[in-house]
């Protein structure tokens, strides 16, 4: 091969190698952190090299080849080079940017309003605020300033931050939904746990009782719990979830005692009744233990004033009835008047039997000795007529009876 081939085969790889060399340069890079010595050694050698550093979160690099010994260091805003012990380097850099920008948003986006975006000097510190803490959707709805969260953190609705680099911040909004609970009637006591809760959180709710009074005649029976208007279950305990606005309803039911009392026979009817319900009332007749003498019922006193031995009672409060009774003796009256009749017959009887016996003794003669007596005879046709004998005088004898001593 000839010499001159030679030759220029030395001086194309020559320049290829030194092609490649700066090639490799270029694209070789090495991330670096920051750093507060104003000093820096990146490398040691004597074989090309190149590299890739940040200052202050922006990037800048420099390439350098063939060189014993170098070094470097940080002025503020840049970097400087020194010598080289006399081989030539290549190098580049950015210069640190003055300003940073700070962005404020809101999770929900839109959700009220933030102050605080802008652009700050790099080192100066930036305020930031919510201009709402609590933003109102509608009667039932609402957002909370919850908390900040990004590039600070925290709970209050305003901050500061050191503008070092680029910074984002979010103030964070909760969803709350309101609880309204009643009670029916109004005179029940309203069960606790009304007022704003967070989207999905639990709430659980308790009323005072099954069964509330009673001692005065009235009291309150719990039915149940009633949801945006429907039915649900009749514990006295109640769990929410609280996904929405809700209005909750503890049901009761107004009821009154019905009192009926009576000194005869049984009364009904007595017990506790819904109020506005009508209740119905009886009492059986007794049986009288007196001869002759019925017990009669005589009406209804108290709340209810009723001449009927049945009869209804509006239970719109507590209520008190009385039955009241009389007595009839009429039929002892009767058999008393006709005892009194019936004596006074047989004693009538027995007088008027004496005095016709009286008068029966007196008609009758006594027994004497025959007389002689005239005997005046009609004629034949004639029907007879009453004689009459005409004792002939003699002696009073002695009084054959008593009684009948009217001479």
């Amino acid at each position: 091969m000839r010499s001159g081939h030679l030759a220029t085969i030395a001086v194309a790889l020559l320049v290829l190698s030194l092609g490649l060399i700066f090639l490799s340069g270029q694209s070789a890079q090495v991330s670096a952190s920051p750093t507060t010595s104003d000093w820096c050694y990146p490398y040691y050698g004597n074989y090309n090299a190149s590299y890739y550093w940040h200052y202050y979160g922006y990037p800048y690099y420099y390439y350098y080849y063939s060189y014993p010994y170098s070094y470097c260091y940080y002025n503020n805003y840049g970097y400087y080079g020194s010598y080289y012990y006399g081989y030539p380097y290549y190098y580049n850099y950015y210069t640190p940017p003055s300003k940073y920008q700070l962005t404020v948003t809101t999770d929900p986006p839109n959700v009220g309003s933030v102050s605080g975006s802008g652009t700050y000097d790099q080192g100066t510190p930036a305020s930031f605020s919510v201009a709402q803490n609590t933003v109102q959707v509608s009667q039932t709805a609402r957002y909370v300033f919850s908390h900040w969260s990004g590039d600070y953190s925290g709970v209050g609705t305003s901050g500061s931050i050191t503008m070092n680099s680029a910074r984002k911040i979010t103030a964070v909004y909760q969803l709350q939904y309101y609880l309204d609970v009643g009670v029916q009637p109004q005179a029940a006591p309203l069960p606790q746990g009304a007022g704003w809760y967070n989207a999905g959180d639990t709430v659980t709710l308790n009323v005072a009782g099954q069964m509330l009074g009673g001692q005065d005649g009235s009291r309150l029976v719990f039915q149940g719990w009633n949801i945006d208007g429907k039915s649900a279950q009749a514990g006295v305990s109640l769990q929410l979830n609280m996904d929405s606005p809700h209005t909750i309803t503890a049901q009761y039911k107004q009821q009154y005692y019905l009192k009926v009392m009576t000194d005869q026979g049984v009364a009904y009817g007595e017990g506790w009744y819904d109020a506005g319900s009508t209740a119905q009332i009886y009492a059986s007749t007794p049986v009288s233990t007196t001869y002759g003498v019925s017990i009669i019922f005589n009406g209804w006193q108290g709340d209810v004033q009723s001449n009927s031995q049945s009869s209804s009672v509006l239970m719109d409060q507590p209520r008190t009835v009385i039955a009241s009774w009389r007595t009839d003796p009429t039929i002892l009256n009767l058999t008393i008047a006709l005892g009194v009749i019936a004596i006074f017959l047989a004693g009538a009887g027995i007088i008027a039997y004496v005095v016709l016996n009286r008068n029966r003794f007196r008609q009758q003669p006594l027994a004497v000795a025959p007389t002689k007596t005239q005997t005046i005879t009609g004629p034949a046709t004639q029907p007879p007529t009453k004689r009459r004998s005409v004792p002939l005088k003699k002696k009073s004898l002695p009084q054959q009876d008593p009684a009948n001593n009217t001479a």
